[in-house]
């Protein structure tokens, strides 16, 4: 189990552009983490004989790597 880290805001609503630089920096780290367990997910599924399933995480797997790279261009974009 792991702990999400919850955004907030300062009075005027806004967060300062450092802690939001600091949010996305985590959270692409931290999708980059969960696209790692899910491609060993995946070849557990595979070692375990379902050829099917195994395809249709990789899949998901492909296109987490799509968005996180997205993410780290709007990250770059920040910084």
């Amino acid at each position: 189990m792991h702990m999400h880290h919850e955004h907030h805001t300062h009075d005027n609503g806004v967060a300062p552009m450092e802690e939001l630089v600091a949010l996305m920096k985590y959270m692409v780290s931290h999708n980059a983490e969960h696209t790692h367990e899910l491609e060993h997910l995946a070849l557990d599924i595979k070692d375990a004989g379902n050829e099917e399933v195994y395809n249709k995480v990789m899949s998901a797997v492909e296109n987490y790597h799509k968005g996180n790279d997205i993410l780290a261009d709007a990250l770059s974009k920040l910084v």
